[in-house]
């Protein structure tokens, strides 16, 4: 805003207070002043009014009607220290942020290091220094429970590691896990495949056993039982050869 002002070439009224008039003075001396006064309260009121047309609806209710009678100097200093009222919490809220800031092992690493980076240089733009060591420090500090063992390793590294460093490496190993992970997950479809083949080829084969049991036992013949087809064939002898019976007075008969 205040660039905006200097280009417009009223931003002066900002820091020059309004002239005052010497009415003991000479008429010239006091004619000019006047002109300086009156060019100082048009650029003032051009200035206040563009300070106004800049705020939102809101404020320019709230302020509009706070400064109607005051100077663009008043109002800007009472927008200038508001503002730096809310960027110092800002800068309290953005490292609140930055101490509180966890990584998820469901997440991508680099994705989160890349958040972690946004933070870090919002708090540099709002004026505080965040060493490169620093910045790689809390990285290493903020890696997921999954990567334990990666952590202790990059904190016992003598040499120091730049950010550039520090990225490239977590890119070379979420790639290998990444990896890892696929091909674990491919040998247990096979495994899941080989088990399904197998249980399905052995139900194949007992069905097939028995459906080859069965024709078999359709296809072959009958044996007549035997016990039967002899009391069948067998005559009852006293039928072919009838017993002959004595009579009373010693004479044969033929059995009925």
């Amino acid at each position: 805003m205040y660039f905006f002002l200097a280009t417009l070439k009223i931003s002066y009224v900002l820091i020059i207070p309004k002239p005052i008039v010497d009415e003991a003075a000479d008429e010239a001396i006091k004619q000019t002043a006047m002109k300086q006064k009156q060019r100082w309260e048009d650029d003032d009121t051009y200035c206040k009014g563009y300070i106004l047309g800049g705020l939102s609806d809101t404020l320019y209710d709230v302020y509009e009607i706070k400064y109607a009678n005051s100077t663009a100097k008043e109002l800007w200093d009472d927008l200038d220290s508001k503002c730096k009222t809310e960027d110092a919490g800002n800068k309290k809220f953005l490292i609140s942020k930055l101490f509180d800031f966890r990584m998820e092992n469901s997440k991508s690493v680099i994705t989160q290091i890349h958040e972690l980076q946004m933070i870090m240089n919002l708090i540099i733009s709002e004026g505080h220094s965040l060493d490169e060591s620093f910045q790689v420090s809390t990285i290493i500090s903020k890696l997921p429970l999954a990567w334990k063992e990666c952590r202790k390793e990059l904190k016992q590294k003598k040499d120091a590691m730049t950010m550039q460093e520090l990225v490239k490496y977590i890119q070379v190993e979420e790639n290998s896990r990444n990896l890892d992970r696929l091909e674990l997950e491919e040998n247990k479809s096979s495994k899941a495949l080989v088990i399904d083949h197998g249980s399905s080829s052995g139900t194949k084969r007992k069905l097939d056993g028995q459906a080859s049991a069965s024709t078999n036992r359709q296809d072959k013949p009958k044996k007549a039982c035997w016990k039967n087809r002899k009391s069948e064939d067998t005559v009852d002898e006293n039928q072919v050869h009838p017993t002959p019976e004595i009579g009373e007075g010693g004479e044969l008969r033929r059995s009925k």
